[in-house]
């Protein structure tokens, strides 16, 4: 169904004319009044054929044209579809026993149609924009390792794209060294990249300034990370190695798994151990934050200071929730915080229950941590877990009388 309504308007725009040169010069010249302001002439069939008038000959390549090199050839063309606002696509090339490329063609990027097969893989569905032009340059090898023009068609069969959105165009999207740079320091602190894009185009003063695209900033974080990616766990290592040598009060632990992988990890700096000296009476512990990459919790250790305000003591990323993560997890803070705090705060999970009987125990200075539920999770679960029975004998109204703002 796509193809046929590709052909329907491949044949409105006349995607099948001739491919001499001199023919479509000759079809132009015998249409009388063909010529007209917006860049395009009309055929004597009706067919609107669309020529870059504006270019300089300089920039434009004729037939027996010759180049030093095929590389340069091919620079020349590129150069010379973007100031006339088409594309540029390689297409096939024809090698000798020794590799030498004798013929190089050169298509515009709307060349041809694309295949309908029934019988390939489903693809997602896009737009195309393949209408059949025939413009093209082919190069071909001569003596001397330089290469001639020996076919250059510069008609195309559908209009090319204004100066003021030359910017869209593929050969102009390139991420520059400030672009790169800002997209990679930008997601230090957290931005994504519609955000450094947005703020890219307010610093070069206008999207047509950025020279690439929201989808090239998209593609260079995804390769950044990429990139990153098999040592990201290595490079967070040292970075902490760093903040030790910086911080001698800082204090992290690791483990690993046979592979290599982090599976438990816990960090805490100078002000987060300061702060549980003065207010680690009373630690909450929630380890109900999931990472999407790795797959791992994220449970911090925090706690309220003399203004009201929540302080974290510390962090850990945990791989499972199990009663041997939580006892590493406990012990790791009792080593780095160095006493029990009097009562910690969780909720109702049973590895945890096990594990803070097993760690923080009583001692010479300080009794046993008390062990209690989040109020919270009380005041969310009650409802569903109460039966109609239970909540007629129990006002809920009355227990917030009673409790306050606790329940």
């Amino acid at each position: 169904m796509i193809s046929e309504d590709l052909l329907k308007i491949s044949s409105n725009q006349a995607v099948s004319f001739v491919d001499n040169t001199s023919d479509i010069s000759h079809s132009i010249e015998g249409n009388e009044n063909g010529e007209v302001d917006s860049g395009f002439s009309v055929s004597p069939g009706g067919h609107k054929y669309y020529v870059p008038f504006s270019v300089e000959d300089d920039t434009k390549p004729f037939v027996n044209k010759v180049f030093e090199s095929l590389e340069s050839g091919i620079e020349f063309y590129k150069v010379y579809v973007n100031l006339c606002g088409f594309e540029v696509r390689r297409s096939a090339e024809k090698t000798d026993d020794d590799d030498t490329v004798i013929s190089k063609y050169l298509l515009c990027n709307k060349s041809g149609f694309n295949e309908n097969n029934s019988k390939s893989v489903k693809k997602r569905r896009t737009k195309s924009s393949r209408c059949g032009c025939d413009a093209k340059m082919v190069l071909k090898f001569m003596p001397g390792k330089r290469y001639y023009v020996s076919n250059f068609v510069e008609v195309h069969n559908h209009p090319s794209v204004p100066k003021d959105c030359s910017h869209f165009l593929k050969s102009n999207h390139q991420m520059s060294t400030f672009s790169m740079n800002f997209v990679f320091d930008a997601s230090k602190v957290n931005i994504g990249k519609s955000k450094s894009f947005r703020f890219m185009k307010e610093l070069v003063g206008g999207y047509e300034n950025v020279g690439a695209t929201l989808k090239d900033f998209s593609n260079f974080d995804r390769d950044l990370k990429s990139y990153v990616g098999p040592y990201d766990g290595q490079m967070l290592i040292e970075k902490f190695k760093v903040k030790k040598e910086t911080d001698p009060s800082f204090f992290y632990d690791y483990e690993v798994d046979s592979v290599g992988h982090i599976t438990k990890l816990f960090w805490a700096d100078s002000t987060s151990i300061r702060n549980y000296e003065l207010y680690g009476d009373a630690v909450s512990f929630d380890p109900t934050f999931n990472t999407n990459k790795y797959n791992m919790v994220f449970a911090p250790f925090t706690g309220v200071d003399k203004h009201n305000k929540c302080v974290t003591f510390a962090s850990t990323l945990l791989s499972k929730e199990d009663v041997t993560h939580f006892t590493w997890a406990f012990k790791t803070f009792l080593k780095a915080m160095g006493r029990n705090p009097i009562c910690l705060v969780i909720d109702q999970c049973p590895a945890m229950k096990q594990a803070i009987p097993a760690v923080f125990k009583a001692t010479d200075d300080l009794p046993a941590t008390r062990h209690r539920l989040c109020m919270w999770h009380i005041t969310e679960k009650f409802p569903a877990k109460a039966t109609s029975c239970a909540k007629k004998l129990i006002s809920w109204k009355r227990l917030k009388r009673l409790y306050g703002p606790q329940v």
